[in-house]
């Protein structure tokens, strides 16, 4: 008779390949939908291996579309947000956990209370906010959009990861003749580079997967995005399918790259964010 423990792992075993089916299957029906003609596109019922393999749809979506200006605006806006967020999350999170910040545990709560505040609810005040400051249609003002939901996180990432790094290997470097900032830089983040690599991944995603204030910052067709130029494909009569699942494919691989090959950072920076 099986032991009991053998069976658990069964169990488990069998759970773990539901899940995964749950997940990947609608990942590889986008993608092999997109390698498809029109017709088998729409076709009932669908057909899990396709007949006909093109790459049709690929040279309509680029040459029918400014998907290559949209995909352009989104990498230029992600790339923004890291840089951004990175850097200010990294030089807050050392301060909080270097100096003698007065209510510095309640600062660092406050972070992360902040970002329990949706997008949907931001977007209105931005949007006024935005009309007078003239920062409307512009990749700056949905960078900085999108750094205001990716700050807070990321700066109680950074302060947990530096509280990690022993202060004496600082002191060896001021010992040495390093400044304060040089000792940072030098020292204490290549030491918090797990949790700079989860900030920058963080960042990148918020930024790559936002509709919401792409949709309310953003009216001039060319400063769209992905997400709100791919959503154009929907129609109230009709829907571009070969459009959509081709721009769909490009929108979600991405992040599962990302994710996949810099996943023991993000870990990692996940693990030490969730320890005071």
């Amino acid at each position: 008779m099986p032991s009991e423990s053998f069976l658990r792992r069964i169990a488990i075993n069998v759970m773990v390949g539901i899940l995964f089916l749950v997940f990947a299957f609608p990942l590889y029906w986008l993608l092999i939908s997109s390698f498809k003609p029109l017709a088998d596109i729409i076709t009932y019922p669908p057909r899990l291996i396709p007949d006909t393999v093109t790459l049709e749809n690929y040279r309509l979506l680029f040459r029918q579309t400014d998907y290559a200006i949209w995909l352009r605006n989104s990498l230029t806006i992600a790339a923004g947000n890291i840089l951004f967020s990175v850097t200010v999350a990294s030089f807050a999170g050392y301060s909080l956990a270097r100096y003698d910040v007065w209510q510095r545990k309640n600062i660092a709560r406050a972070f992360i209370f902040s970002y329990m505040f949706p997008a949907m609810m931001l977007g209105l005040p931005y949007f006024v906010l935005y009309q007078r400051t003239g920062l409307i249609n512009t990749n700056i003002g949905l960078i900085l959009a999108h750094a205001s939901i990716t700050l807070p996180f990321t700066t109680w990432i950074m302060w947990q990861f530096f509280q990690t790094v022993p202060l004496a290997w600082e002191e060896s470097a001021w010992i040495m003749g390093a400044s304060r900032f040089r000792s940072m830089i030098e020292v204490a983040m290549p030491a918090a580079m797990p949790g700079i690599v989860a900030c920058a991944i963080f960042a990148f995603a918020i930024s790559w997967n936002d509709f919401t204030f792409a949709f309310v910052l953003i009216t001039d067709p060319s400063q769209q995005v992905l997400t709100t130029g791919i959503a154009q494909f929907i129609g109230t009569t009709e829907t571009q399918w070969n459009h959509l699942v081709v721009g769909g494919s490009f929108l979600v691989l991405p992040p599962f790259v990302v994710v996949y090959f810099l996943n023991r950072y993000l870990l990692a920076g996940f693990s030490v964010g969730g320890i005071e």
